[in-house]
């Protein structure tokens, strides 16, 4: 009789153990789910929200790719904000950023800056950071460049939201200017959500 007790007593323990278990995994389960929405959410709404105050400041314009010197269409549309923020008054100073690739002539950076140049700005008032390989170092290696208290980041309407995210992390206060990237938008929002779940765990990239 006591064998039986016994028994029961083990399973109802293991019952419980395995109640416990179960809950803790919904529970990350929903946390996570609630996480993914509220990030695919602000993905998808942040640009509409992203306005700019405009007055003299600084301007950074998000790396984007370049071919040989030539700025890509993606980094052109950037390219070309910034130039009508400088025309309307609302930049005096604008910092290209983004490295190389390997066997790359030009940085973005630099490819960035020589196409502002091109169009009319003085290179004096251009900047360049051309080390950096991901959003995340475009923002943090810019930080020496930055001299003004106020900053418009202008990058595509769907980066928006991780830039944002990234930028706060590291401290800036910021307005967004952004572009609409009209290609396979869907693709480009599921890769923002995945990347933002990257920095939620802690791998910044």
């Amino acid at each position: 009789m006591v064998r039986p007790i016994r028994q029961m007593v083990f399973y109802r323990q293991q019952f419980r153990n395995y109640n416990w278990w179960l809950s803790m995994l919904v529970g990350v389960g929903l946390l996570v789910l609630l996480l993914i929405g509220r990030d695919a959410l602000g993905i998808w709404s942040y640009a509409q929200k992203a306005s700019i105050t405009c007055q003299a400041q600084t301007v950074l314009v998000m790396g984007a790719a370049q071919y040989d010197g030539r700025p890509s269409p993606a980094f052109k549309r950037r390219l070309d904000k910034a130039f009508d923020l400088y025309e309307q008054g609302c930049a005096n100073t604008i910092v290209v950023t983004g490295g190389k690739r390997a066997g790359d002539r030009f940085s973005e950076g630099e490819s960035g800056v020589n196409y502002l140049v091109s169009r009319g700005i003085p290179m004096n008032l251009l900047q360049s950071e051309t080390q950096s390989t991901s959003s995340y170092e475009n923002l943090l290696l810019s930080k020496p460049l930055i001299r003004s208290e106020t900053l418009t980041i202008v990058t595509d309407d769907l980066h928006a939201y991780r830039t944002h995210f990234l930028a706060t992390g590291l401290g800036y206060e910021v307005k967004l200017e952004t572009v609409i990237n009209p290609y396979k938008r869907a693709r480009y929002a599921f890769r923002e959500l995945f990347m933002l779940m990257v920095y939620h765990l802690g791998i910044v990239s």
